[in-house]
């Protein structure tokens, strides 16, 4: 999510604007706000796996002996997810991760409001998410391509070169600046350092391969899109990504910023953080997959900003089979939606557990204390959601930073950790 006044609307929106974009901009939750919500007790279990016990021995007394009895099945290791700040958050299970879209660069207010030249600061994202950390990451998702979702995902793409980015039209178009085959004409100007092969930027919005979900939302469905969404194999992992048609919510009163759509691919990236325009928004469902029987063993649902009910919603006939066991919600502007609650959604959705993301304010130092946006009521964010998702509904808890949390549903701060129990 990020806040709307493009350049071209003119300078004296501008300075409303900046006077307005730190209110609108962000999600929520301070230090003291979350470790109010969110207090810790004991260390994690020892183990994760359960040991069969040994079998009877074999004797004519006791019955045939043809069969030994068949060991249960080994409990799935927990869920790890890292909040990265922002929207990011790094999922991983066995050898395959998952990467919500993160934000390291920080331009100031002035510089995001009003055109100032920013570029992404990739030795930093380096720096904050070394390699290592994505060796395994084969799916990148983003919702839309506002900057604070999409500024840093080229330097992350360099950094996991496994990975395939989800997004839409107007993402594909703007990182067409790093595809290694420009269009004709971007002919002498320049081309960026590392380049990012078309095959690895999938827009599930595109016109003639349209893999969205519009049930919930049929108004929105493009001419010639199906109305039914479909599952995509995530190559080179056991996951698969289903994306549900969303919205944006306009930031600052009737004020929406980067509104509109990237209709034609840039040859360079921009630098007015303005020009990132949204273009269609999608929420999404990722299974992590059983590697012998292809059934999903973890199911994460993700919305990078929130929508009014049904739009959003997973329509229950891909729930079926599987609940959903983490959602990470979009907690920005969660006011300007549904009554200003996340009940409804959290309700349709049913999750075991929920995250609420994108909550800082990102105009600050990146090293600095996070804080929440003024005037967004946090501690009331949490205390809907907790009442949507009843701690006696779910006996097992997740892990924060290696202590137990008595709640489903938490404001994590940046660089949190949380291991999940399987259902």
């Amino acid at each position: 999510m990020t806040p709307a006044i493009s350049s071209s609307n003119g300078a004296s929106r501008r300075a409303a604007f900046a006077a307005a974009a730190l209110a609108s901009l962000l999600a929520c939750g301070t230090e003291g706000a979350s470790s109010a919500l969110d207090p810790t007790t004991a260390p994690p279990p020892a183990t994760t796996t359960t040991t069969p016990p040994s079998p009877a021995p074999c004797s004519a007394a006791a019955g045939s002996c043809d069969a030994a009895p068949a060991p249960p099945a080994a409990v799935p290791s927990p869920l790890h997810v890292r909040s990265l700040g922002v929207g990011g958050f790094l999922v991983e299970h066995g050898t395959d991760a998952l990467l919500t879209a993160p934000l390291f660069t920080r331009p100031s207010m002035l510089a995001a409001s009003t055109g100032l030249p920013v570029s992404s600061d990739h030795a930093l994202v380096a720096t904050r998410l070394p390699a290592s950390s994505l060796a395994n990451v084969r799916a990148v998702l983003s919702g839309h391509a506002h900057y604070d979702h999409l500024l840093d995902v080229p330097a992350v793409m360099g950094l996991a070169p496994q990975a395939t980015l989800y997004s839409n039209v107007s993402a594909r178009n703007l990182l067409a600046a790093f595809a290694p085959d420009r269009a004709a004409k971007c002919a002498g100007k320049p081309a960026q350092a590392a380049t990012i092969a078309r095959s690895r930027v999938v827009a599930v919005d595109d016109p003639g391969a349209s893999t969205i979900d519009y049930t919930n939302c049929p108004e929105k469905r493009p001419p010639g899109a199906p109305l039914e969404g479909t599952w995509v194999r995530v190559p080179g992992a056991h996951m698969r990504v289903l994306a549900v048609c969303s919205d944006h919510p306009a930031q600052i009163g009737p004020v929406h910023y980067g509104e509109g759509d990237v209709d034609e691919e840039e040859c360079t990236p921009p630098t007015n953080m303005n020009e990132w325009k949204e273009g269609r928004t999608v929420a999404y469902l990722v299974d992590f997959l059983d590697t012998k029987t292809d059934l999903p063993v973890y199911r994460v649902f993700y919305q990078d900003a929130p929508a009014d009910s049904p739009v959003g919603h997973v329509p229950p006939a891909f729930l079926a089979d599987k609940r959903v066991d983490l959602a990470l919600m979009c907690v920005g502007t969660y006011d300007h939606v549904d009554d200003a609650s996340p009940v409804k959604a959290l309700e349709a959705l049913r999750p075991r557990y929920a995250l609420g993301g994108h909550w800082e304010d990102f105009f600050g130092a990146l090293d600095a204390p996070p804080r929440p946006i003024p005037f967004l009521d946090v501690q009331a964010w949490g205390t809907k959601a907790r009442a949507a998702l009843p701690d006696a509904d779910e006996p097992r808890s997740m892990f924060r930073n290696g202590a137990p949390v008595p709640y489903r549903t938490t404001l994590p701060q940046p660089g949190d950790t949380f291991d999940l129990p399987a259902q």
